[in-house]
């Protein structure tokens, strides 16, 4: 599996990724009883606009996992983590978690659906801490999670 961090998107990178992002998160909204999910609405424009950094995880030259990180002098946001549901279960998100993970000095913040119960136990795992829970104004419940990273010796 080769990882890259993207820094300048791509057209063609763009519509692979609305691509994956289609499949995996389809799967989420039925998992969590909402169809709503913003990602879902989101066009090629859209994240040519965004002025986020990208970390992809290939197999046999196609993406099967990224993650859009928002960096700020003082935290860091894990905006989407999506995983091409051929590759759920295999270890391809934790791998880009953990890789974000060893990059950054900041706290790490990441929010997901309360229902969706394999992120929810994947950002445990990896050390993320319950920070916020909130219901949005359509009644969808959200926690948000973050990570400290632990200081050195």
């Amino acid at each position: 599996m080769e990882v890259n961090y993207i820094h300048e998107m791509k057209e063609e990178l763009a519509k692979q990724l609305i691509e994956l992002q289609q499949q995996s998160y389809r799967i989420e909204a039925n998992l969590i009883n909402y169809p709503n999910i913003p990602p879902l609405n989101e066009t090629v424009a859209d994240l040519l606009r965004e002025p986020k950094t990208w970390l992809t995880a290939s197999s046999d030259n196609h993406i099967i996992g990224a993650i859009a990180i928002e960096t700020r002098a003082d935290h860091w946001l894990l905006n989407k983590v999506i995983v091409s549901p051929r590759f759920f279960r295999r270890g391809v998100g934790r791998m880009l978690i953990q890789k974000v993970k060893e990059e950054t000095s900041v706290p790490l913040y990441v929010t997901t659906a309360s229902h969706n119960t394999p992120a929810v136990k994947l950002y445990e795992s990896e050390g993320f801490t319950q920070f916020k829970h909130e219901r949005t104004t359509d009644g969808l419940l959200l926690r948000t999670f973050v990570y400290r990273k632990e200081p050195g010796p």
